[in-house]
């Protein structure tokens, strides 16, 4: 994929992080810190477990509200607009779009211009393997397909509720809001694939040899060097109670559950033991919450990241790796562009838009053990 702004290769920042060989990235939903981390008897597993295998970001910020703006910064460093704000219930090209020197695109919609790069192409253009697993995508056919699952342009987004057996938000599946990915079907279908479940079964709607995580993990040779998890409407938090499958105690429960699934079988990959890294974190706090972090600014085409504020809230996240000592917590700031600029930095790629704002990437204060 020829695209200009890919940034590979010279122009990389001295690299602070060690050297991790496959991340694995987890996005749940709509929690501020005080809510998780913060009040450990709703979510034992994420908030006290986890962290103490790993570490905890206690200043981690979002970097906007609804949801689908914050997906995009994670995988892109473009900043909300007014319409990924509103979480694109219309599947719209931009309008007005001019991207700036930054690498910022301007004017406002859901789908990005070809000519604006995301992670993936940058790992494609580096011949590293990279791959986005939707929880539920294509288990109804009839709303999206089984892989690079999307709408049709211009059309709603039929996929903003769940059903029942079907949990996938096209929202939440940051990858297929770039023309750069979808303009080419055979490049997004083998990229952007349904998550499958725990022993590896497939949607009935499945691809041929399209395969999920559990299956990818089976092989070092076959996990992808980053891999980018979202759980379906239930599993990641947004649902409660659930419309897709039974409900837990609570919104947390369900969590709690996802991740004491998927999260051990990570762990236990060889892919994950040679210098592996996972990442789990939300994409927004509650909407009242809106604080920021790292000299966010507004996007050209929105006033405000957190449309009724400067941020998305403080979230927290946990990190593992053979790289993070058990137990260490950092009061580092970071956000959803420090996180996208350490997954550059790890493999040597250029920050994108946003990405090239923040401060710093992960580094000493998390990466605590020698490897």
């Amino acid at each position: 994929m020829a695209l200009g702004a890919l940034g590979v290769g010279s122009s990389t920042a001295a690299a602070l992080t060690p050297k991790v060989h496959h991340v694995f990235v987890i996005v749940l939903e709509n929690q501020g810190y005080a809510a998780t981390f913060g009040n450990p008897s709703a979510d034992p597993y994420l908030a006290q477990t986890l962290p103490s295998q790993g570490a905890l970001l206690e200043s981690y910020y979002a970097t906007g509200h609804a949801s689908n703006d914050n997906y995009v910064s994670l995988v892109s460093g473009q900043p909300p607009n007014a319409q990924n704000q509103a979480d694109c219930v219309k599947f719209d090209n931009f309008t007005g779009a001019i991207m700036l020197s930054s690498g910022v695109e301007t004017g406002t919609g859901c789908v990005y211009p070809a000519e604006v790069p995301n992670i993936g192409n940058q790992l494609t253009a580096k011949k590293l393997t990279w791959k986005a697993y939707m929880e539920d995508m294509g288990n109804e056919p009839k709303r999206e397909a089984a892989a690079c699952g999307h709408p049709a342009l211009e059309s709603t987004d039929e996929t903003q509720k769940a059903v029942a057996g079907d949990g996938y938000a096209t929202r939440h599946d940051p990858f297929v809001y770039f023309h750069s990915v979808i303009d080419e079907p055979t490049y997004c279908d083998k990229h952007v694939v349904a998550l499958g479940s725990p022993t590896g079964a497939m949607p009935a709607a499945a691809l041929k040899g399209e395969t999920g995580l559990a299956t990818d993990l089976g092989a070092v040779t076959r996990t992808p060097r980053f891999s980018f998890i979202t759980p379906n409407l239930c599993n990641d938090g947004h649902d409660y109670p659930c419309t897709n499958q039974p409900s837990g105690a609570s919104a947390l429960a369900d969590i709690d559950t996802f991740l004491e699934t998927w999260v051990p079988k990570i762990t236990s990959s060889q892919a994950y033991r040679e210098n592996g890294l996972l990442e789990i974190v939300f994409d927004e706090a509650a909407n009242s919450e809106t604080e920021a972090c790292c000299g966010e600014m507004p996007g050209p085409g929105s006033p405000s990241p957190g449309i009724t504020g400067p941020g998305g809230g403080r979230v927290g996240a946990v990190l593992l790796s053979p790289f993070i000592k058990p137990g260490t917590v950092s009061s580092t700031p970071y956000n959803h562009y420090s996180s996208l600029a350490s997954w550059e930095s790890i493999f040597g790629l250029s920050r994108l838009a946003d990405a090239a704002s923040v401060p710093g990437v992960f580094g000493p204060d998390i990466f605590t053990m020698a490897h």
